[in-house]
């Protein structure tokens, strides 16, 4: 029997159906992913079948003693005195017969001979019910659960109320992830986590034996969870076996298929509709009217539907060859636990950024990521060194708190008195990205993350700076909308320095990772995959050391041996190790600010330094293959 079975669902929000006839089912343990542009009913969806909204019309048919958990967009504070009560707390079953058993136990001391028997014996079936639920390890799981959604011991002290609106987040998915429920509905579960609490709730999930409604934008997160997509459209919605990646070349050949279907639909409509018009009134009116009866009747084929997508396109100026330059920098940012007094340090290495390069930032939330960025745009004072500028470099800076937009401005008057362009040639162009007819006359305090989002991307545009320096540019945005960033800053010819936890986004656009971790900063060349491909082949080395137990006098005896049957992996192993410490030679060079008194030298390196990088990648690949084998 289905899990969840959705029949004919209609649900109306405000004066819009966003959902007019949507029919699904979902199986025990099955993880369903659902997709579509912002608006089209995915958090409706969840809310319906939650309980907090009613359908105008349909069913929502859920199977016999299922239990559902819901995580929202919008979260409040628990009523606990600490996080980890709260959290302790989502168990009420297992939190109730823990109180039974301490009044059993209180009963029991103080109790006569002729009822104890019957308090034991109640104890007893307590005990097994408790132990049935795992109740004992259960303070363990709480810990678990909460360190890996990120809240630390000193996080989980603090109360509910406390917590910042990310945080709070993170305790609501540690709630949700404890009810062990039947079916978790899941709305934007990655929103405010960093990249490691969302591989640790990624492999979470896999492990779940509970069935999944997933709502998400992240696509490396679907694509590693869900087992099939539902992409709502147009009030309906479209099934697609498999994860993200085959949803996205099966949309692809039935988008073709339907267009060639239409297309040849239309033709034979024409070619009858001609001979209508040529024979009605002749010899073959009869045949002519026999025609217009069947094409009367013809079952119209509609086109596939246009995404509502928005366009962009970013213009660079000319910059020098040099962007940044660095002999290394410390930073300190505020701590909030301190109340804004001094927090974590940073210290960046020798480093240089030239032009045409695409930097990602990456690394835990409150490292020091965005502080990063402020200092290279020059908002924050480094503790030592200093950043050089190379000339002629202008820069445009993405706040992802969207802190630059004036909250009480039009979107049109927002960009008339930062660029100064007349009314009608900007509400040509906020047509290109969604903002039609009286839209750009909305007060910017009344608009939805997305809307603000593309508002700040309007300035982007407009502007045509030579290094853009973005801070999370894909938060609030929609898949269509981040693929459309995602080709404009493919396209774009300038430099890009930027902060994200989208993978998928990390991919698309880096070409070299800025890796923050304990303090420090490290870099590797290449994406995020690249940067897994490097970790996974560090790991096995260090697995395959450990596991092996031959003395150390006799592995040279045994060396011989061992290379006449090696993997092809090792000799790739081998090559890799010898490039990355080409690079980093290559990198130590270009870091030295006496190199640029000579610029053919800078070409020379950075030149090598493409070349090395480009072979680096292809070692990766080669290396993966061998080790798969």
């Amino acid at each position: 029997m289905p899990l969840l079975r959705v029949d004919r669902l209609a649900v109306v929000y405000g004066a819009t159906e966003v959902l007019s006839d949507l029919s699904f089912q979902v199986e025990p343990r099955q993880r369903l992913g659902i997709v579509g542009a912002n608006g089209s009913g995915k958090s409706s969806l969840l809310k319906a079948i939650s309980g907090e909204i009613t359908p105008t019309r349909g069913s929502l048919t859920l199977a016999p003693r299922t239990r559902t958990a819901y995580l929202a967009q919008e979260i409040e504070a628990g009523p606990h005195e600490s996080v980890y009560a709260d959290a302790l707390h989502s168990r009420p079953d297992i939190m109730g017969l823990r109180v039974r058993l301490s009044e059993l136990e209180t009963a029991m001391t103080g109790g006569q001979s002729a009822e104890l028997t019957a308090l034991v014996e109640n104890y007893g079936d307590v005990q097994h019910e408790y132990e049935r639920l795992d109740g004992y390890a259960y303070d363990n799981r709480v810990a678990e659960v909460l360190h890996g959604v990120g809240l630390t011991e000193a996080d989980q002290a603090l109360p509910p109320s406390a917590l910042s609106g990310g945080q709070r987040r993170r305790l609501a998915l540690a709630r949700l992830l404890l009810q062990e429920a039947d079916l978790l509905l899941l709305d934007e579960p990655t929103n405010h986590l960093d990249l490691e609490a969302i591989e640790w709730l990624e492999e979470f999930l896999r492990l779940s034996r509970a069935g999944m409604l997933i709502v998400s934008h992240d696509r490396r997160f679907l694509e590693r969870t869900a087992d099939d997509i539902l992409e709502l459209q147009a009030g309906m919605g479209e099934w697609y076996p498999g994860n993200y990646r085959q949803y996205l070349r099966l949309r692809r050949e039935r988008r073709a298929l339907r267009q060639k279907e239409y297309d040849a639909q239309q033709d034979y409509i024409a070619r009858t509709e001609e001979f209508i018009r040529r024979y009605k009134a002749g010899q073959r009116a009869r045949e002519a009217r026999g025609r217009q009866t069947k094409l009367d009747r013809l079952d119209r084929v509609a086109p596939p539907s246009d995404d509502q997508q928005i366009r962009i396109r970013l213009r660079a100026s000319g910059t020098s060859d040099l962007i940044f330059q660095s002999d290394g920098l410390t930073l300190s940012y505020p701590s909030p636990a301190s109340g804004g007094g001094p927090g974590w340090g940073l210290t960046v290495p020798a480093f240089t950024i030239n032009a045409g390069e695409r930097v990602a930032i990456v690394g835990p939330n409150g490292s020091g990521k965005t502080s990063l960025l402020k200092a290279l745009l020059g908002e924050l004072r480094p503790l030592k060194g200093r950043v050089k500028s190379g000339p002629r470099v202008t820069m445009r800076y993405y706040d992802q708190h969207l802190a630059d937009l004036d909250p009480n401005k039009t979107v049109l008057t927002e960009l008339q008195d930062a660029f100064g362009l007349p009314e009608e040639t900007l509400r040509t162009f906020l047509g290109r990205l969604l903002f039609r007819g009286d839209d750009a006359f909305k007060v910017i305090r009344s608009l939805s993350g997305g809307e603000k989002s593309r508002v700040a991307l309007a300035k982007l545009m407009l502007d045509d700076a030579g290094l853009l320096l973005l801070d999370e540019p894909t938060n609030h945005l929609d898949i269509p909308a981040q693929e459309m960033l995602e080709d404009a800053l493919q396209d774009f010819e300038g430099t890009i320095v930027f902060v994200s936890h989208d993978r998928y986004f990390i991919d698309a656009i880096a070409t070299r990772l800025w890796v923050v971790d304990q303090g420090r900063v490290a870099t590797h060349l290449g994406n995020y995959t690249d940067l897994e491909r490097s970790r996974q082949r560090a790991g096995r080395l260090v697995v395959a050391a450990e596991a092996d137990p031959t003395p150390r006098r006799d592995r040279h005896r045994e060396a011989g041996a061992a290379a006449a049957t090696a993997a092809p992996a090792s000799g790739v192993e081998h090559q890799i190790g010898e490039l990355e410490a080409e690079i980093r030679r290559i990198e130590e060079q270009l870091a030295d600010h006496q190199t640029y008194d000579d610029p053919s030298r800078v070409t020379t390196l950075a030149q090598a330094h493409d070349d090395a990088s480009r072979r680096l990648r292809a070692l990766y690949q080669e290396w993966e293959q061998a080790a798969g084998e």
